[in-house]
Formats: C-alpha cells, sequence, structure tokens
C-alpha cells in the first residue's frame, strides 16, 4: 500500500481507499499521514460530516477518502483509483467488491484505471468478483464497439 501511494503523492492521482470496519478508519489514515503528505479524511456511515467530507473529495480539497462499504454504490468521483485493504475480509461480498471496483473509470477522459484488492489469501469471494467484473467490462466493450 505504501508504494502505491507514495505513487499517488507525485501523480497527485485521487484515490478511495476501503477498509472492512469503523475501527480500521482512524488507524488507516494515521498510518498514511506518517509517511505521505497527501491530504485525506475518513468517513463512515455515522460520521456526522460525512456530507461535508464527501463534497471536498468532489470539489477536489482533499485526495483521497478512506472509507467503510458507505461508498461502495451511490456516488461519483471521476477519475478516481480504488484499493480495498483487506479485501479478503468477509465484510467484502462479491457484490461489494463489484461495486467498489465500478467507482473506478467513471469518466469518459479517464474511462479505466486501478482497482488494488491487498489480501492475505485469495478468496472464492475474490475470484467470482473478478470473473464478474472482466465479464461486465467485457460485456460494456463490445457494446461500445457496436455503437462505434
Amino acid at each position: 500500500m505504501k508504494i502505491q501511494i507514495e505513487k499517488y503523492q507525485k501523480s497527485g492521482q485521487r484515490f478511495l481507499l476501503f477498509v472492512p470496519k469503523v475501527s480500521d478508519l482512524k488507524n488507516t489514515l494515521e498510518t498514511i499521514e506518517s509517511f505521505s503528505e497527501i491530504k485525506g479524511l475518513s468517513v463512515h456511515a455515522a460520521d456526522p460530516e460525512r456530507k461535508s467530507k464527501v463534497q471536498q473529495m468532489r470539489d477536489r480539497k482533499i485526495q483521497f477518502l478512506v472509507t467503510t462499504t458507505i461508498l461502495e454504490r451511490g456516488v461519483t468521483f471521476p477519475g478516481i483509483d480504488v484499493i480495498i485493504l483487506g479485501a479478503d475480509n468477509q465484510i467484502f461480498s462479491v457484490n461489494a467488491i463489484v461495486q467498489i471496483a465500478g467507482r473506478v473509470g467513471r469518466n469518459k477522459d479517464r474511462p479505466s484505471g486501478l482497482v488494488l484488492a491487498l489480501i492475505e489469501e485469495k478468496t472464492q469471494v475474490l475470484i467470482r468478483a473478478s470473473r464478474q467484473i472482466r465479464f461486465m467490462n467485457e460485456k460494456g466493450l463490445k457494446q461500445l464497439n457496436n455503437v462505434q
């Protein structure tokens, strides 16, 4: 994770970093701040400043958000990358991983990007999610080619 975040510091690339539990937010944010100067915040469902923090990301006032699955759907930040810390954790279902990965590539100027799943072990959930993402990407590419 450190190497990737250092790349983001150099490039200015914006990203979402998903963690399994609310209790992981503070430590993860503090760890990033210990070796990097990029500006980010953490956010979760019960965060009273949730809307403000999401708006700061939209307004490009911060480069990243450390978040729980609250941002897996229903929000778009054009041109972002995604890191899933502990993607092999039970909290991340196939649908959750697919939705999280779907945050990437939502911009015609940057139609692709990085989805980095950091794991301790390869699970069936990750394998199924990966297959579903590949299938949907291939299907989308075929539809795009048929339109052009």
